[in-house]
């Protein structure tokens, strides 16, 4: 395997024409060379642990591929010096976009859900003062994200600032490529924790370390994080994925040494207002639904080896072994993965709203009609023009028979 990348590239400030998911694989040298899974930092001892298992059970050779970012794990994977990862939709849609990649497999959870649901937490004493608390009282105060543009930690709430009206979106000036997400977040919350895995990115005025998206601040990384983040009062309101707080208080399954407090203690924020005890039913006080984490290869994996990773996954997906539940952090794999499963769709189609939303945080600021000139150019217009001529036709059928 050759040797990786001294300094990978950051992602491009603009978004770029998207693969097509219909391109047939292209051949490449080394479809025996063992299958190198894409580790980000302290995922590396898990992911041996993950490889290991999978080498007893397998007829393929499996390997660990060490890499100090997300974002590094995909430029990785696209230069042919890793394979696959597994990435949350928010993060998957960006190795689409700028990394040629695809979904090839998805986390499939209990009952076979293959989705799972954006929160805010707060904490009890806030709804105790005001029954009728909504997110517009946070204006000025502290948020944890788990982090930058990751679904349930950025985009969902991003997108409920913006279409609630809570918000104005500030506005990008002509040649100006900055993106405005960030700039909205500070406008709305006085400091914020959102580690980035790309250097130079990120909101991180609350993550300590004099606000910098150091390795520190990882510490406040993913759902854990950030529930983390709200536990030891560095942050007001926290955003992720719901059964975190279950599980992470300090009377849940997974309570680590720095869950101090028990899940009475905290409530969930309603999008409309209000706050629920965690343990009732979520059912509207969610900010929506996110497509479950994806596996992700290039595009141009040869389509035998394809097959032999997501046979050799489904597999060993039954073993127990795969998801220990100790894996709170949720290393490799979720640890609330109950099995692994195939994605037949594309990968626009496996992403789903999600996607619309990452583009529109993306976009935020741009003139409208730029944006959709954009989308249009990525392709879509083929799709449009397939439809417009298949009712064109039909009509001039019916016309024709009608005489």
């Amino acid at each position: 395997m050759p040797p990786p990348s001294s300094a990978p590239p950051s992602p491009p400030a603009e978004m770029v024409r998207p693969p097509d998911d219909d391109t047939p694989f292209t051949p490449e040298s080394g479809s025996s060379d063992p299958i190198a899974w894409c580790a980000v930092r302290d995922e590396i001892s898990e992911c041996r642990t993950f490889v290991a298992m999978l080498n007893d059970a397998s007829s393929a050779t499996w390997t660990c591929e060490k890499r100090d970012s997300r974002f590094e794990c995909m430029h990785a994977i696209m230069k042919g010096e890793a394979d696959l990862m597994s990435l949350d939709a928010g993060l998957a849609y960006i190795a689409f976009m700028n990394f040629h990649m695809k979904a090839i497999m998805m986390e499939e959870y209990c009952y076979f859900a293959k989705s799972y649901e954006v929160v805010a937490i707060v904490h009890k004493e806030e709804c105790s003062k005001n029954p009728s608390l909504s997110l517009k009282d946070f204006r000025g105060k502290e948020s944890c994200h788990g982090g930058y543009l990751t679904a349930a930690g950025w985009n969902y709430p991003v997108q409920f600032l913006v279409d609630s009206g809570l918000q104005a979106v500030p506005k990008k000036t002509a040649n100006d490529t900055e993106r405005r997400d960030d700039e909205l977040i500070s406008s709305f919350f006085s400091s914020s924790c959102a580690p980035s895995e790309l250097e130079g990115q990120g909101v991180c005025t609350s993550c300590g370390n004099n606000g910098s998206c150091t390795t520190d601040s990882y510490t406040y990384a993913g759902h854990a994080g950030a529930f983390r983040c709200l536990m030891d009062g560095t942050g007001d309101i926290a955003f992720l994925r719901s059964g975190t707080a279950e599980r992470l208080s300090a009377d849940g399954i997974h309570a680590q040494e720095w869950s101090t407090k028990a899940l009475e203690e905290f409530r969930y924020l309603c999008p409309q207002g209000g706050c629920r005890s965690i343990n009732e039913n979520i059912e509207n006080c969610t900010f929506g639904s996110v497509p479950a984490n994806v596996i992700m290869t290039r595009n141009s994996q040869p389509n035998s080896r394809r097959l032999v990773i997501v046979e050799q996954l489904l597999n060993a997906s039954y073993s127990q072994t795969l998801y220990k539940p100790q894996n709170w952090n949720d290393y490799v794999l979720s640890s609330r993965t109950q099995n692994l499963v195939e994605t037949k769709e594309l990968t626009r189609q496996v992403l789903g709203n999600s996607a619309v939303i990452s583009q529109k945080v993306e976009t935020l600021g741009e003139d409208k009609s730029e944006v959709t000139a954009a989308f249009l150019d990525s392709g879509s217009h083929l799709l449009c023009v397939n439809w417009l001529l298949l009712i064109c036709f039909t009509l001039l059928y019916i016309f024709l028979w009608s005489q």
